[in-house]
C-alpha cells in the first residue's frame, strides 16, 4: 500500500522538472534516466516508448526510485521509493501528448506511436525542502 504525497511535495512535483528514474537492470545494477512525468492522483506517471530498457526493467522488477532536484537549488530534492503499480498501453499517446504540452508547450504529435504509461505508487520518501523533511 503506498502513501500519500504531502502539498509541499505534491507541489515541488507540480513544477515542470525532470524526474530521474533509477531501474534494476537483470544483473542488479541500477540504470537512470532522466524523464518527463505528472503527479496525478497521488502517482507519478511516467510514460516509455516501445523500446526504452527502463520499461523492461520495470516489468521484470517493479520497484522505482524517483529523484527529484530542484535546479536552482541543491537544498531542494525528494527521493521517492515506490513500485509499478500498473502499466498500459491504452492512452498512452495522449498521455505522452499531455506531456509534452507541460514541457515544451507544445504538442508532440506522434499518435500512432505505442506508448506505455507507467503509474509509479510511492511507498517511502527521504529528501529535504530548503532543510526541512518532507511533509
Amino acid at each position: 500500500m503506498g502513501i500519500a504525497i504531502g502539498p509541499r511535495l505534491a507541489a515541488f512535483a507540480m513544477e515542470p522538472n525532470l524526474v530521474i528514474v533509477g531501474t534494476v537492470r537483470s544483473d542488479g545494477s541500477v540504470q537512470m534516466n532522466p524523464l518527463w512525468f505528472e503527479l496525478r492522483d497521488g502517482a507519478f506517471w511516467l510514460n516509455a516508448g516501445p523500446r526504452r530498457g527502463w520499461l523492461a526493467h520495470i516489468e521484470r522488477d517493479p520497484r522505482v526510485t524517483l529523484l527529484l532536484q530542484d535546479p536552482k537549488g541543491h537544498h531542494r530534492w525528494a527521493q521517492i521509493q515506490g513500485r509499478a503499480a500498473s502499466l498500459a498501453t491504452e492512452g498512452g499517446p495522449e498521455h505522452f501528448e499531455r506531456l509534452a504540452l507541460r514541457y515544451t508547450g507544445r504538442p508532440y504529435r506522434s499518435p500512432d506511436q505505442v506508448r506505455t504509461i507507467v503509474r509509479v505508487e510511492p511507498l517511502r520518501v527521504t529528501g529535504e525542502d530548503e532543510r526541512q523533511p518532507w511533509d
